[in-house]
């Protein structure tokens, strides 16, 4: 018999999914955040490039936890400005290889794009190569002004100046969910890249190949240029992630 107690957490947050097995084998977890408590744990993310960045301006109040087990990454306006956020774990958690998903509710304001990246500590330098350098690896970045039931996969190394590569973006298909949430995935080995939408496999690439450390970033961005003009009319909008967790390959 359900209990009072129990009815009134389900009331709360909603039920929370079981653990599904992952659409790679072979591996275990070794680093996660569930966003329960109350408050980012800064054991394991930092704020990122508070201040202006493209249309918006970056701050911390535009992140929070729920306290039912959700990170909310918003964007909202701030007087004549808008605020949204970006978190990261440099510094704190950076990792060679592995799976890593995130499971998350995207916006739908066009202008909007939410994204679940890596990036390496050496991607700025523009000589070398991803091998080398590292590598930004754009697990999804969703833009609803060009897609509304995909994702896109993009890679970027050499730099961010005039050195600057792409590789991508490949689309991958979202289908609708009754609760509106989805896994994004990345399996990250020595020879190649696969990236997954609830689970299903949407591209599988063995170029550009990061073989360096590199930590995560959750991110909610504003740049007509990369998403089209933001419709402001839609806000304030969220971005709300359930979880994000690393694995790496099991000692044989």
């Amino acid at each position: 018999m359900m209990t009072r107690a129990l009815l009134l957490a389900l009331l709360l947050t909603g039920p929370r999914p079981l653990q599904k097995d992952l659409p790679v084998r072979a591996y275990k977890r070794v680093w996660s955040d569930e966003f329960n408590g109350a408050a980012l744990d800064r054991t394991k993310w930092c704020y990122r490039g508070s201040g202006k960045r493209d249309d918006a301006y970056l701050s911390p109040a535009a992140i929070r936890l729920d306290g039912k087990g959700f990170l909310i990454i918003e964007a909202r306006h701030s007087g004549d400005s808008i605020l949204t956020g970006m978190i990261g774990t440099n510094g704190l958690f950076e990792i060679r290889y592995g799976y890593f998903e995130c499971r998350a509710s995207l916006t739908s304001t066009k202008g909007l794009y939410p994204a679940f990246w890596l990036q390496s500590p050496g991607i700025g330098e523009e000589k070398g190569s991803p091998a080398t350098n590292g590598a930004e690896l754009d697990i999804f970045e969703y833009f609803p002004n060009l897609r509304t039931d995909a994702v896109a996969h993009t890679l970027h190394y050499g730099g961010y100046g005039a050195a600057h590569q792409v590789a991508g973006p490949v689309w991958g298909l979202m289908q609708a969910t009754k609760d509106g949430f989805h896994t994004f995935g990345l399996e990250w080995t020595p020879y190649g890249y696969t990236t997954f939408v609830d689970g299903l496999p949407t591209f599988k690439g063995n170029s550009h190949i990061s073989h360096v450390p590199e930590f995560i970033v959750l991110s909610l961005g504003v740049n007509k240029l990369a998403a089209g003009p933001l419709d402001e009319k839609g806000l304030p909008d969220r971005f709300v992630i359930d979880y994000v967790r690393v694995y790496q390959k099991r000692a044989r």
